[in-house]
């Protein structure tokens, strides 16, 4: 396994015909290639408790979501991540989040517009991630 500082956290959801990028602010977190599953990595966060609503909503839907990371230093860019939300633990007035996804290697604005184009269509869960794998298989050939 393989651990790095996670720097930024941003999630992407669709409002409307719009892909939204929310920013999470946190005090700290890690990201872990997890190495035992192809492109799994884990990402927990500890942050404040006022977060704590959003993040138990994606819970309790168990629905995949798309995030966006920085790990190791700000300067490095964002990668893409579709995930779900395992747990969130409350410790005193914060929470620790944790997250398991895919790593999607791609260019920022490519990867948003691919996967608005998939959730205009209807796609959500395993099947947007199945879609959006072949979408990048068929950019790479």
């Amino acid at each position: 396994m393989k651990t790095f500082k996670l720097i930024s956290l941003t999630t992407l959801e669709k409002l409307g015909d719009e892909l939204q990028n929310k920013e999470i602010e946190f005090h700290d977190g890690l990201i872990i290639d997890r190495e035992i599953d192809r492109d799994r990595w884990l990402v927990e966060s500890f942050m404040p408790k006022t977060y704590e609503e959003f993040f138990r909503n994606k819970l309790d839907k168990d629905r995949e979501m798309v995030f966006q990371v920085r790990i190791t230093k700000k300067e490095n860019s964002k990668a893409t991540l579709v995930g779900k939300v395992e747990t969130i633990e409350e410790v005193d007035d914060s929470i620790s989040v944790v997250i398991i996804g895919n790593m999607v290697n791609r260019e920022r604005e490519l990867v948003e517009q691919t996967l608005q184009d998939l959730i205009e269509a209807g796609y959500q869960g395993e099947q947007l991630l199945t879609k959006f794998k072949e979408k990048n298989q068929e950019s790479i050939l």
